[in-house]
């Protein structure tokens, strides 16, 4: 059952990136975007760590600190922030390990940050940068390379448990 949720997920990623015609320009947020989420990697929830938000530009555009307790995160992001925006979290614990992940528009309210959202950063910035066709790319091949290589569940196998996000709005939903 969770292969057809993941099938159709997808599929959805892959229908939406074919149907927008401005995938490479930035776009720019009108009013202010409050961001939440998780921060993980592969040992489980990083709930001490340093998280920036950069903007299209280049730009810091929001900085926020999980001090322990909870991983999970919240941003503002204010008006007139280009977008894709890239998130980076820096595990305290293990400064070396630095966690990615893309927001591609001001329509997306939560991101987790994590080993696949990382790979998913990685892949597309390898294809030529942060647009809805690279991270649609990037999405699959993330999910094939954990597949691969038995991440992405509890369980060690290869298992869809690590989904979320709703691809209609935003890529990189997986953590």
């Amino acid at each position: 059952m969770n292969i057809r949720i993941l099938i159709v997920c997808l599929g959805a990623t892959f229908w939406l990136t074919a149907c927008n015609d401005n995938t490479s320009s930035p776009s720019t947020a009108a009013s202010p975007t409050r961001l939440t989420g998780h921060v993980s990697n592969d040992d489980g929830p990083v709930d001490k760590a340093r998280i920036e938000a950069k903007d299209a530009k280049g730009q810091v555009a929001a900085k926020t600190e999980l001090q322990g307790g909870s991983n999970a995160y919240q941003l503002s992001l204010p008006a007139g922030t280009a977008y894709p925006v890239i998130l980076t979290a820096y595990p305290l614990a293990n400064p070396n390990e630095v966690l990615k992940a893309a927001v591609p528009s001001s329509l997306a309210s939560e991101q987790d940050i994590s080993p696949v959202t990382t790979i998913i950063v990685d892949t597309a910035l390898s294809l030529g940068g942060i647009n809805e066709p690279n991270l649609a790319k990037a999405a699959g091949a993330a999910i094939a390379l954990r597949k691969k290589s038995g991440g992405g569940g509890g369980g060690g196998g290869a298992t869809t448990e690590s989904f979320k996000g709703d691809p209609t709005k935003q890529y990189g939903g997986w953590h």
